[in-house]
């Protein structure tokens, strides 16, 4: 029958074909189109194509066979239910008959086209495989019936699809299909959210491709339903780290292609803060930012946000009861980000280059340039938020170059960069360097020619720069011989380069390397790289011996190097000794009939020449060094040249020690009136004093003294002498211990009674205590830490001794009424104070351990808490405070130095231990009393008691003591009319403070109600208003004080913040009514009844008192108004209308809260009526800080008759409230 139809479809008059097909059953016609569907090889040589194209053909609808058309299409969609993935030939049969199919359907009747969809549907439902070109059919019945607007039809089709099963296999392909399809809003919405569900039930390797399709969809409409379903899929599954990858960049090319899409992406990641802690959300931002017009929103959205995390988290530590109802997580934000790096070594390739960009913004973003001055000893335990940014950034640039060498090249080329242009970052992309070096040599190996590169600047680089860069590559030089060479003779050129930092830098490196071939000489096994080392180790001390003949600081260096060298390394310790012995012997005077031991000439450059002398040889540094070596040779057995000259060094030191301590005075050529600095001989003096100052002590004393009475170039007294002590904490350390470590009222004859007596020696040594620890502690070339902090609690043992020994009644106390320089018990606490704080920078994990051993023998517990030790400290502190102000004569400074002691320890209480509230009270109480029962007349010592009184009772929410401060200041003893002023700006300072953190505070406890845990929210809004209760109980009675001048102007900021803290707070209110709380009702209440009414009352007694001062002073002389008069002018002229308008922003919102909650809260506040002055919205700067305003005011220009006008209109105001 095919062959027939062919035959007679090939006639030009179809009329013949009509009347064949009329005549053929419809049975026979469907049987026939089954039989040539499945031939695929045109049997009887009659294509497939040919037929169908004659059935069609041979059924004119003009006839009336649209039955029979609809029949055809019907056995095609029959054939299409079914799909055979054994037979390849059948999708290519699909294609072709598809194609003729579908320009058919917009040529039935809509019925007919309703029941072909509905078919269709049915099909999908029995949720078996079909050929997915049957969904071309549907989607082209669809738009036809869509066309035709054939609303009833399209809801029954629709229905039916979304109550279908779909096969798994078909779902990508119904994505695509309903992609071709015209859908109403509603029913792309349902259909969107229908996709998004069978998510979950999809097969790994089709979520891809179906992902693909619904990023198509999403041109249509509902983008950010479409994204949040996909981010919320990954999120919540663990999925194959390359398919992610896939997704990825998927949604990459479709966010090239759809503008909008990316925008929504990246709004709805922004707005829901909870998002950026998912991983996957953070590696599409990634991804995305590769294309250009979302990269600087993307990488702002990135910097915005971790910066602003890490300082939301810095304030949260500050005010731990937020972080109970609300709290934050920094790290986790920053592990999302190392996870992203992990990830991007398992498939996630597109989201390196933006890590790594991203790294680099965070790390320049918060660099500071001061970071470069920091040493061991001073940087400390605790970061901030901008080293913890930066240490983020270095962090991922570091995990980067671990996976990835395709930006191992660009990360080195940038620290190149940073180090060349000198970036306040460079130490933070140094330390980057170094993390390299020391974890990953082997990837470095082949990027050493990047790194040989930056050492061509190492000579013209700042010194600190240069110190750390040579440190970071101190491995690499360590390890290849060939890196070594080249930058010996690096150094080698910038030793005698003009910069004096290029040399103290190159000083500085060779000491570098010689340690480390010493440590390798040391700790080889190989013979032969032992030789070696040895021979490098002697090159670099022939080299370091041209240092000898330079600057002062170059040989100061070179000496203290060597010297700390030959501690380390004893063996090599007898040829430092003989290279230093030599130099030291160009200075010393051989001659013993001359009883100056000392060649002062030959230390001082230009001596004797006339013209500007300079220091030349630090021969109290090198002798010192000297010393340090020779202690260092008993460790080992010397050799025989070693030895002698170590017998010839004895007996010089000998003769030195002798003739140095016989000398007077004018054996050094040294008058009292040789001391002009603006002359030759008097600058030579003052260089040669400066030398003999490290000699005996005796000297130094009259020396100083000299000194001291000197004039400088202007004609004054120098009243400061600066100068490089030589002597060890060791030494220091020994002296205290045997010095002040025993009981000596029975041995008052003994030399060690003899130095506690001598004052001045006592507080030079105590002067110069921390000064030798610091020093010793950042000498890159000693690492006896243990050593050095056994010494340190010795000498704080001592020094706690020494302060619960005295009294008001002691020499080392009454020192002070004599001399302008401290006491020796205010030397003590000072430097216990400082002791304590680099024990706690450098050794964190022992500061308790140190803490312990100021408390023995009293109790040694080591299972007590932190906490715990640390009152038990201060307790003893508080005694010794008790002691020094019982005497007969109160010792004032002495006890402030003690009471900085406990405002330190105080600082390192950890707040997150249980028993922090409960340990602070103990020392609030002490206070408390201290102040209430204290006639305190030194303001300094008043400001230490209440200011830490007020900080650490606000950090507990201890409030009623600074509200009892306010209120009765009968009870305090410490509040009198010389310690009144310091108290109230402490007072104002803790309000001031208190206030910016509750205004943070109100964004955290949005971000809680936005949550849905309400018992939560209640709980946290309940403490709020407490707090604020709290402080505005206090600021009332500051209110009710007459304050005047500075505190009157305190007052109106203060005012102004707290007006704008429940401003806010009531905004918070408005767009989270729920219910409002009598808690809520009691700080309305209290703002209006404590605050507005008494604050009225206080502007008119202000008036008042402007308008008595102004009429005082027209009646005196008129004088030309200063500058100060004028700025203070301006600053009062703004106040008032300042601080109205912030009264008045608060009570417009109060009245939209009162309409939107239906509660009067107006009825507590009192409203000015009688303002009749105009704020100029120019002149209030609602964002200005109060640092800034006086410095904007110089900048605002007022109109005399403007000035006029506001200060009538202003009076009038005073005289109506």
């Amino acid at each position: 029958m095919d062959a027939e139809i062919f035959k007679l479809n090939k006639q030009s008059n179809k009329r013949k074909l009509v009347e064949f097909l009329n005549e053929t059953s419809n049975e026979q016609i469907s049987s026939l189109l089954k039989e040539k569907l499945d031939d695929y090889h045109a049997k009887n040589d009659v294509d497939t194509i040919l037929v169908l194209r004659a059935l069609f053909q041979g059924s004119p609808i003009e006839e009336g066979h649209i039955q029979r058309r609809f029949q055809i299409i019907q056995s095609v969609i029959e054939w299409l239910s079914i799909e055979d993935k054994e037979n390849a030939d059948k999708s290519k049969q699909a294609s072709h008959v598809v194609n003729l199919v579908l320009p058919e359907i917009e040529l039935l009747p809509t019925d007919m086209l309703r029941n072909a969809g509905i078919s269709i549907t049915k099909i999908i439902d029995e949720n078996e495989a079909v050929q997915l070109r049957i969904l071309d059919i549907f989607s082209k019945v669809w738009n036809v019936l869509s066309a035709a607007d054939e609303l009833n039809h399209l809801s029954d089709i629709f229905d039916h699809l979304m109550q279908a099963n779909w096969n798994n296999q078909i779902v990508v392909g119904i994505s695509s299909a309903l992609n071709e399809m015209e859908l109403s809003n509603s029913q792309l919405e349902t259909i969107i959210k229908h996709m998004i569900r069978k998510l979950a039930d999809m097969e790994m390797e089709e979520v891809p491709p179906f992902i693909y399709q619904l990023l198509l969809i999403s041109r249509k409409g509902y983008k950010r339903v479409i994204l949040s379903g996909i981010l919320d899929y990954f999120n919540s599954n663990t999925i194959d780290s390359s398919m992610e990858g896939t997704v990825m960049l998927h949604i990459s090319f479709a966010i090239k292609q759809d503008k909008d899409l990316g925008n929504e992406l990246v709004k709805l990641i922004k707005n829901d803060k909870s998002s950026q802690l998912q991983v996957f959300n953070i590696a599409c931002l990634l991804s995305v930012a590769r294309i250009h017009r979302l990269q600087d929103t993307i990488f702002d959205l990135f910097k915005t946000s971790i910066v602003s995390i890490y300082k939301d988290k810095e304030k949260s530590d500050r005010a731990l009861w937020i972080a109970e109802y609300c709290p934050l997580d920094a790290e986790k934000f920053s592990q999302v980000l190392l996870d992203v790096v992990e990830k991007s070594a398992l498939g996630w390739d597109q989201v390196i280059q933006s890590l790594a960009q991203l790294a680099l913004i965070l790390i320049d973003t918060v660099s500071n340039s001061d970071s470069a001055a920091k040493t061991k000893s001073s940087s400390v335990k605790h970061y901030g938020a901008n080293e913890q940014v930066a240490s983020l950034g270095v962090n991922i640039l570091l995990q980067l170059f671990k996976y990835h060498d395709v930006v191992r090249s660009e990360i080195l080329e940038q620290i190149t960069s940073r180090i060349v242009s000198r970036s306040d970052s460079v130490m933070d992309f140094l330390r980057l360097l170094q993390h390299i070096i020391q974890e990953y040599p082997d990837e470095v190996e082949k990027y050493l020619t990047n790194i040989k590169d930056t050492l061509d600047f190492l000579s013209f680089l700042p010194l600190p720069t240069a110190q750390r860069l040579l440190s970071a590559i101190q491995p690499v030089a360590k390890s290849n011989e060939q890196f070594r060479d080249g930058l010996i003779l690096i150094l080698r050129k910038s030793l005698f380069a003009k910069d004096s930092d290029g040399r103290q830098m190159a000083v500085g490196g060779f000491l570098s390397i010689l340690n480390d071939q010493l440590t390798e000489i040391k700790n080889g096994d190989n013979d032969g790289q032992a030789v070696v080392a040895e021979g490098v180790a002697f090159e670099i001390l022939g080299l370091l011996r041209r240092c000898f003949s330079q600057q002062y600081e170059i040989r100061s260096n070179a000496y203290h190097g060597l010297g700390a060298l030959s501690q380390e390394h004893p063996s090599f310790a007898g040829d430092i000794f003989e290279l230093l012995y030599t130099q030291f012997m160009r200075t010393f005077e051989k001659d013993s009939s001359i009883i100056n031991p000392i060649k002062l000439e030959v230390c001082i450059e230009n001596a004797t020449n006339g013209a500007y002398p300079k220091m030349l040889e630090p021969v109290h540094v090198l002798l010192a060094n000297l010393i340090k070596a020779l202690y260092a040779t008993r460790l080992e057995t010397p050799s025989a040249v070693t030895v002698d000259t170590i017998s010839q060094f004895k007996m010089t030191m000998k003769s030195f020690v002798t003739r140095l301590s016989r000398a007077t005075l004018e054996d050094f050529e040294l008058e009292k009136t040789n001391f002009d600095m603006a002359t030759h001989i008097g600058l030579r003096n003052t260089q040669y004093a400066t030398l003999l100052l490290v000699t005996l002590y005796k000297k130094r004393k009259e020396l100083v003294g000299l000194l001291n009475n000197s004039t400088n170039e202007k004609g004054k007294k120098n009243t400061s002498i600066n100068i490089q002590y030589c002597v060890s904490f060791q030494f220091i350390s020994k002296l205290f211990l045997d010095v002040f470590g025993k009981d000596l009222k029975d041995d008052i004859d003994t030399p060690a009674f003899e130095i506690r007596r001598d004052i001045d020696f006592v507080q030079f040594i105590v002067s110069i205590t921390c000064e030798s620890l610091r020093f010793e502690i950042d000498n890159e070339h000693c690492h006896d830490d243990e050593t050095y902090f056994k010494e340190c609690s010795q000498i704080c043992k001592v020094y706690m001794h020494m302060l619960q020994t005295e009294d008001s009644d002691s020499t080392y106390a009454n020192q002070s009424s004599t001399k302008k320089t401290p006491s020796v018990l205010v030397s003590v606490a000072s430097s216990l104070l400082s002791i304590l704080e680099t024990v706690n920078n450098v050794w964190p994990q022992r500061f308790k351990e140190l803490l312990i051993k100021l408390l023995e023998p009293c109790d040694i517990n080591n299972a007590k808490s932190l906490n715990r030790i640390i009152v038990e400290v201060i307790m003893q502190l508080k005694d010794i405070v008790q002691r020094y102000m019982s005497g007969r004569t109160p010792i004032y400074k002495e006890v402030s130095g003690v009471l900085q002691i406990a405002s330190y320890l105080c600082g390192t209480l950890d707040k997150k231990q249980t028993d922090f509230a409960m340990r602070s009270l103990h020392v609030v109480q002490w206070l408390d009393q201290l102040a209430k029962e204290r006639s305190i007349q030194d303001s300094t010592l008043a400001k230490d008691i209440v200011s830490l009184l007020i900080r650490l009772g606000g950090s507990i929410g201890e409030y009623d003591t600074i509200q009892n401060i306010c209120e009765d200041i009968h009870l305090y003893q410490i509040i009198n009319i010389k310690t009144f002023s310091t108290i109230t700006t402490q007072v104002f300072e803790f309000l001031d403070s208190s206030l910016d953190d509750l205004t943070w505070c109100t964004g955290r406890l949005k971000l809680c109600a936005a949550g849905s845990d309400d018992d939560l929210t209640r709980s946290f809004e309940k403490e709020y208003c407490k707090r604020i209760v709290s402080l505005m109980v206090i600021l009332s009675e500051l209110v009710k004080a007459v304050l005047t001048d500075v505190h009157a102007e305190s007052l109106f900021k203060t005012l102004v913040k707290a007006y704008r803290t429940l401003h806010t707070f009531v905004k918070y209110k408005i767009l989270f009514p729920r219910e409002i709380s009598s808690d809520f009702i009691n700080v309305i209440s209290k703002a209006g009844t404590e605050i507005t009414e008494r604050m009225y009352k206080f502007l008119t007694v202000y008036g008042q008192s402007q308008q008595q001062d102004t009429s005082v002073k027209k009646k005196g002389k008129r004088k030309e108004v200063n500058m100060k008069q004028r700025a203070k002018i301006q600053r009062e002229s703004r106040m008032i209308p300042n601080l109205i308008f912030a009264v008045e922003q608060f009570e417009r919102h109060l009245i939209q809260l009162s309409r939107k909650s239906r509660v009067d809260f107006m009825q507590y506040m009192k409203r000015s009526t009688s303002r009749d002055f105009k704020i100029q919205m120019s002149l209030i700067n609602q964002e200005s800080s109060d640092e800034e305003e006086d410095e904007k005011l110089k900048r605002v220009t007022r109109d005399d008759s403007e000035g006029e006008a506001e200060g009538s209109s202003a009076k009038r105001h005073r005289r109506d409230s």
